[in-house]
C-alpha cells in the first residue's frame, strides 16, 4: 500500500532530518505502507533537505521513499509554480487548490471568505481552479479535489454539473486524483473526494493515489480502513505509483 501525500516539515513543525523521516517510515511500516511519498508544501521548499531525504531513502529497509512536492495552484503565479516544480528531482508533483481570489478556503482561523462570497459562486470559482490545475500540465496528481467542503459550507443549489465538468477535465488531463483521508480529521468528517465525486472519476477511468495527508508521524495511513473500503466499493482495484515522474501501478 502507499501513502503518497504527507508532510514531514509540515507547517514548519520540525526539520527534515534523517531521524524525523525515519520516524514516519516506522509508522508506515507498522501500518503496511510499502511506498511513502514526502510532499512538503511549496512554501517550505527551502526546508526540504535533499541530502537527508536521500540518506533516509537508503536507510529505509521496508518502506520505499518517494520525493514529491505539493504546489498550491494559483492562477497568475505560473512563474513561481514552475520554479518550484523544477527545483528538485521529484518523483511526482501534486497540484492542490487552497485559494480562491487569493484567500485560503481551508484555514480554520480565517474563514472570512465564506462570508464574502455567495456559496455557490465560491464553489464555482474553486472548481474552475481545480480544472485549470488539472489541465495546466504541471502535475501528476490533483490533491484533495473537493477541499472546499472542509467546513461543511454547502450551496443551496445542485453542484452535480460542476462536479461532472471537473471530472471531465481531470479525465482529459490524464492526472491522478488524491483519495485523501485527512478530511476525516476535519469538520467535514469525510474523505476527499466524496463518494459521488469519486464515482464520477471511476466511471471516467481516472486513476487514484491513497494518502493520509499526515502532518505528524502518528497520522501516517490514518483513516485507511475507511479509505480502502470506499475505493474498493466504488470499484477501484489498484493505485498508481510514481518514480522519476514515471507512473506505475500497485494492486489494492
Amino acid at each position: 500500500m502507499i501513502d503518497y501525500h504527507l508532510h514531514v516539515v509540515a507547517h514548519g513543525d520540525r526539520p527534515m532530518t534523517v531521524e524525523n523521516i525515519l520516524a514516519y517510515c516506522g509508522v508506515a511500516r507498522e501500518r503496511g505502507i510499502r511506498e511513502m511519498g514526502i510532499t512538503e508544501h511549496d512554501r517550505y521548499l527551502d526546508d526540504v533537505d535533499l541530502a537527508a531525504f536521500q540518506e533516509a531513502r537508503e536507510s529505509s529497509q521496508d518502506v520505499a521513499l518517494r520525493l514529491g512536492i505539493e504546489i498550491d495552484f494559483v492562477p497568475g503565479n505560473e512563474e513561481e509554480m514552475d520554479r518550484v516544480a523544477s527545483a528538485l528531482p521529484y518523483d511526482y508533483i501534486i497540484g492542490s487548490v487552497h485559494r480562491v481570489g487569493g484567500e485560503e478556503v481551508d484555514h480554520p482561523d480565517h474563514t472570512e471568505i465564506y462570508e464574502k462570497w455567495e456559496t455557490y459562486d465560491l464553489y464555482e470559482a474553486y472548481y474552475e481552479n481545480v480544472r485549470k490545475a488539472a489541465l495546466s500540465g504541471r502535475f501528476e496528481v490533483i490533491g484533495h479535489p473537493d477541499l472546499i467542503k472542509i467546513f461543511r459550507q454547502f450551496p443551496d443549489r445542485d453542484i452535480t454539473p460542476m462536479l461532472e465538468e471537473t471530472a471531465d477535465a481531470i479525465a482529459e488531463s490524464g492526472v491522478a486524483v488524491d483519495v485523501n483521508a485527512a478530511g476525516l480529521r476535519k469538520p467535514i468528517g469525510e474523505i476527499y473526494p466524496a463518494r459521488d465525486f469519486l464515482e464520477m472519476f471511476h466511471r471516467r477511468g481516472v486513476p487514484i493515489i491513497l494518502s493520509s495527508d499526515a502532518h505528524a508521524p502518528h497520522e501516517v495511513a490514518a483513516g485507511y480502513d475507511e479509505s480502502l473500503k470506499l475505493v474498493r466499493d466504488v470499484g477501484y482495484r489498484e493505485v498508481v505509483t510514481f518514480k522519476d515522474r514515471e507512473r506505475g501501478t500497485l494492486p489494492l
